[in-house]
């Protein structure tokens, strides 16, 4: 048996985080294999499992606070700014530094591809240099060379929304605000398109894509007072196989409706069904939970948001090399060897750099600040 962790984290949600972030992948093959011979052409419905895992995980943290033993010493309002800013940086921490690593092996990616000369390479980077802000959502910028990054921007933009509401009005807005917003965003998706995919779409003054992270990210925190009560019950071996059939089932289905579904009504459904699937994963009731506590699963959890990171650049950009007598197969396991590979550099340099980082910051400090009247001031 692979080695157990001490780790808050959940093994089976990060080993479908590599799944999910895998199917995404494949879906993305599109743009190199054109849409009838893409695999995975509903894989877009990935998304969802990470911006319903995100809500959730965001409850639990402000449910912490709630119960810690500072919380009743101190008037929420009185660091709520503060708290949120704090809050906000951590999610941003935890995409780098591999997003900006994976971004400029992009960039040098695209430009190899597109055989760009010096001053295409140059308008290139000008261009899409705030594409690293991660402010593409917001709609000051738009375009950019990663274009799954839209992910990112739309989940900090309403975090940052949902975030101080949450510890403001913790049990008003996980019992009745999330479930009643969610309901009313996603069936203002459902009339106007039908799916809740397409997050470049413009709705008047905002993206598709926001209103669709705010709606699973409410479903996210609506789902963990339900994931808390399925966890305190005193379960049977029974319930539990039960459970981990229900759970398994739920994704298999899934997985199968992206595979071969493109967008449509049907994704409600199926978006229903993989929420069922997470608060039983979360609750961790299942006979098999404890078989996915382990390193492995923890490392490709950690693998996938490299590998998310670092596999458009390929899916876009491979055809300018690639012949067009190789086969369907046969450039779809280059796609894949160039993303996994890449993903892997940025893992490897994203540690050296952690390591590295506090000598060249305290470097950069010993020659740029005066620490003496620093000191005095």
């Amino acid at each position: 048996m692979a080695e157990k962790t001490k780790s808050r984290r959940n093994g089976r949600i990060e080993l479908l985080r590599f799944v999910f972030a895998f199917i995404v992948l494949l879906h993305h093959s599109r743009y190199l294999l054109g849409d009838d011979n893409c695999y995975f052409l509903g894989g877009s419905l990935g998304v969802e499992f990470f911006f319903i895992v995100s809500g959730y995980l965001m409850m639990n943290s402000v449910d912490r606070i709630v119960a810690s033993k500072s919380y009743n010493t101190i008037p929420v309002d009185k660091n709520l700014a503060n708290e949120t800013v704090s809050f906000i940086k951590k999610k941003i921490r935890a995409v780098l530094p591999q997003f900006p690593i994976a971004w400029f092996i992009g960039l040098i990616a695209v430009i190899i591809l597109n055989h760009m000369t010096f001053r295409q390479a140059l308008v290139e980077f000008v261009q899409d240099f705030w594409e690293l802000a991660l402010l593409k959502m917001t709609g000051i910028f738009y375009g950019g060379l990663d274009g799954v990054i839209w992910y990112i921007s739309s989940m900090l933009i309403c975090m940052t929304i949902l975030y101080p509401l949450l510890r403001k009005f913790p049990h008003m807005m996980r019992k009745i605000w999330c479930p009643l917003i969610a309901l009313m965003l996603l069936g203002s998706m459902c009339i106007v398109d039908g799916h809740p995919r397409n997050p470049a779409k413009i709705y008047g003054f905002i993206f598709k894509g926001n209103l669709r992270a705010f709606a699973e990210l409410c479903i996210g925190i609506w789902s963990f007072d339900i994931v808390r009560k399925i966890r305190n019950v005193n379960w049977t071996p029974i319930a539990k196989i039960i459970f981990e059939i229900m759970q398994l089932a739920g994704y298999l289905v899934a997985i199968i409706y992206m595979y071969y579904d493109t967008p449509g009504k049907y994704d409600y459904f199926f978006l229903m069904v993989m929420t069922i699937s997470i608060m039983l994963s979360f609750a961790q009731v299942g006979i098999m939970s404890d078989i996915y506590n382990n390193r492995f699963c923890m490392v490709l959890g950690r693998f996938s948001t490299a590998m998310y990171f670092s596999h458009i650049y390929y899916a876009q950009n491979l055809n300018m090399i690639l012949s067009d007598s190789l086969s369907k197969q046969e450039k779809t396991l280059i796609y894949v060897a160039c993303s996994f590979v890449t993903a892997f550099v940025v893992e490897v340099l994203a540690l050296l750099y952690k390591k590295v980082s506090p000598t060249i910051m305290r470097g950069l400090k010993a020659i740029l600040v005066d620490s003496k009247n620093e000191k005095d001031n």
